[in-house]
């Protein structure tokens, strides 16, 4: 039940420092993962939640119904499964016996309105109450969460948990005015006239679509949200013993497996593609599956079979695939011909998406997008309207997960701090070394399969208590124990290289303070300044005579770069590195002298190191000490006035070197023209 379809993130691929926890890349709120497994390994469970809520304003609820794409990034995808993130992050959070409230800072003299108690608005609440920022919070309905509160159902997700994040807003002084619909209760002049400089809109998307069926209105035909609100209040809809649920995802599981625990007997989930291409969590397709609910597939909705103002039936026809896809890779269903039939239904409810009520706006109306969500600058989410923000499901491309509108809101937040002076910075803690890496690498050379979650037996489960049940503290660490530390060092490249090409060369941090040169008169004038900064240990670099671009480092690289490409490239061939436009380096020696030559936008640059740096190329020609720092410099012979000069290259080369030198001193050296190193035999 693992997605296991990719496991690579969107991040380029640098020369270096790219060492990074592609959970961590993947998630939207960037939750520390990797930190929190170690924590709960060594059993520091009160260190965990720390962790887990330093960076996360919504733990508790993100650890029952986050979407966790995050584990399809996981390196043990490779290996075996990957982590229980979410089940880990659920474990956490239920070892947390008071709110821990994040640090806050000085007040500031700012007043911010979010209208709406979602994930959105919750998490720019914390972030900004946490700066200093006096904000109030209105919501139209009488409890907070917005979707997640008002139509999850209580077995995946119970009330306590959202009441654990929403106590860390109590703490923090965020004012929350309930019972307060937008175009009703107040206006956005209203809110202006209070003294709020600043708006969040954060309403969600809870209006529902429509397939457009003649009889929609008919008694039977229910929305997925009426229902489930219907359902999370404990006064649910009456829907009969034969339930239909049109849709694939999240939502219209709820649906099912709440129309079962409410009475219905012969509940069905009605998809016109097939079970493989459903977007709902995987958990939740096998959860459906375990409790006897049908799922029809390939079954494509044609019209409601309705009589006197009551829904009877639901027709429909099977489909087929025929090959074509979508501009998304999905697989396009059609209808068979002659198929048609009935399903009869006491209820049909329909689960298939959700849109924004932007009436409250009066005659300032924001910008749209196409599909008629708030458009937003998507660097600070502000709208078209000065001081107005929007997030969350309402914005930008709509509905999607509770972590991304989280994320929105957590982005709202520092924009808005931004721009009043503010600071939300967090202190981020020094990169962590392994602490054996000879046992890190033996437990990445071996299987060790996922601690299974547990859940409660099928015959209990005609409730709303919690189906999953939690890992215990043995179960947790162990599941932990799997973590392999890819925050402290990655070298997957180097792992499935079968001819050695990539290798990782251990150095320390290092930083330049470089001056940048304009060309006046035809001397060198500093413009200014700039710092060549590499952080990590752990570096990659390619021998390109042994590699065959095979493309097993790009398989297992977990960013969006191939290794044998974007790492430094090493030669040892003349002529083959005066045929590199960028991203070619030589080093070879001259008697006592180290020369390091680089291609850098189809032009050689040459660094000589013995004791003190010279540096040429086209541009500049200069000296450095013996820690690289800059002595002086002229113009190149390709230098002309009013062109800039950097020193970047020679920074970059010498980075190289230092590495190199210090950590594989039996490096091949570059030969000269027209000769070449024999191919070396490794015994």
């Amino acid at each position: 039940s693992f997605r296991m379809d990719h496991s690579k993130t969107s991040r380029k691929l640098g020369l270096f420092d790219c060492i990074e926890a592609p959970c961590v890349d993947e998630c939207p709120i960037d939750q520390n993962v990797p930190a929190y497994m170690r924590a709960v390994r060594e059993g520091r469970f009160d260190d965990a939640v720390e962790i887990t809520r330093a960076d996360n304003p919504v733990p508790s609820i993100l650890g029952r119904v986050c979407d966790h794409l995050c584990e399809t990034t996981c390196i043990r995808t490779h290996l075996d499964q990957p982590l229980a993130i979410r089940d880990m992050k659920r474990f956490i959070m239920s070892h947390e016996t008071w709110p821990r409230v994040p640090a806050r800072t000085a007040k500031l003299a700012a007043k911010v309105a979010i209208i709406g108690a979602g994930p959105a608005g919750i998490a720019a609440a914390q972030e900004l109450a946490r700066a200093g920022i006096s904000v109030t919070i209105f919501e139209a309905h009488p409890y907070a969460g917005g979707m997640v509160g008002g139509a999850i159902p209580e077995y995946r997700l119970p009330q306590s948990e959202i009441d654990k994040d929403m106590a860390i807003l109590e703490e923090l002084g965020v004012e929350i005015r309930y019972g307060q619909k937008a175009g009703e209760d107040f206006s956005l002049a209203d809110l202006r006239d209070e003294g709020f400089e600043r708006i969040f809109v954060a309403v969600g998307a809870q209006l529902p679509k429509y397939l457009g069926f003649e009889g929609e209105d008919a008694d039977g035909v229910l929305d997925a949200l009426s229902f489930l609100r219907s359902v999370r209040e404990e006064n649910p809809i009456p829907v009969g013993p034969r339930v239909g649920v049109i849709g694939a995802g999240d939502t219209a599981m709820d649906c099912v497996r709440s129309a079962w625990r409410v009475g219905a007997t012969d509940v069905s989930l009605i998809y016109r593609r097939s079970k493989d291409q459903m977007p709902a969590d995987p958990e939740e397709i096998h959860e459906v599956v375990a409790e006897g609910i049908e799922i029809l597939e390939m079954t494509n909705p044609h019209a409601l079979h309705v009589e006197d103002g009551k829904l009877l039936g639901l027709i429909a026809t099977r489909t087929e695939y025929t090959g074509d896809r979508d501009s998304s890779g999905r697989k396009i269903p059609h209808d068979v011909a002659d198929s048609e039939f009935e399903v009869p239904l006491d209820t049909l409810i329909l689960a298939i998406s959700q849109h924004s009520l932007l009436d409250f706006f009066g005659g300032e109306s924001p910008a749209l997008t196409s599909r008629g969500y708030i458009e937003v600058d998507p660097m600070t989410m502000e709208s078209s309207i000065p001081g107005i923000y929007a997030g969350g499901d309402v914005a930008a491309d709509g509905p999607s997960s509770i972590v991304k509108a989280a994320a929105d809101g957590k982005a709202v937040a520092a924009a808005i701090i931004a721009s009043v002076g503010g600071s939300n910075e967090v202190t981020t803690a020094e990169m962590p070394q392994p602490d054996d890496l000879a046992a890190l690498i033996q437990r990445r050379a071996h299987r060790e399969y996922r601690v299974p979650a547990k859940f409660t037996p099928l015959t209990v489960r005609n409730n709303f208590n919690e189906t999953m049940l939690m890992y215990t503290p043995q179960e947790a660490q162990t599941e932990a124990s799997r973590c392999v530390d890819c925050d402290t060092i990655c070298s997957l490249c180097v792992g499935v290289c079968p001819n050695l090409a990539l290798m990782t060369y251990q150095t320390e941090a290092f930083a330049a303070d470089l001056p940048v040169f304009s060309i006046a008169d035809g001397s060198l004038v500093e413009s200014g300044r700039t710092t060549f900064r590499v952080d990590q240990a752990y570096q990659i670099a390619v021998l390109t005579d042994f590699c065959n671009e095979c493309g097993n480092c790009v398989t297992a690289c977990p960013t969006s770069g191939k290794p044998y490409l974007d790492k430094p490239r090493l030669y040892l061939n003349q002529e083959e590195f005066d045929g590199e436009e960028s991203n070619a380096f030589m080093v070879r020696r001259d008697g006592d002298t180290v020369v390091v030559s680089g291609r850098f936008g189809g032009e050689t640059h040459q660094l000589s190191i013995n004791g003190s740096v010279e540096y040429t190329s086209p541009g500049v020609s200069a000296s450095f000490d013996e820690s690289f720092g800059f002595v002086s410099g002229v113009p190149g012979e390709g230098a002309s006035d009013g062109g800039e000069v950097s020193l970047e290259a020679a920074a970059t080369m010498y980075f190289i070197w230092r590495g190199l030198d210090a950590s594989m001193p039996e490096i091949p050296f570059a030969t000269e023209t027209g000769t070449r190193l024999p191919t070396p035999s490794f015994t």
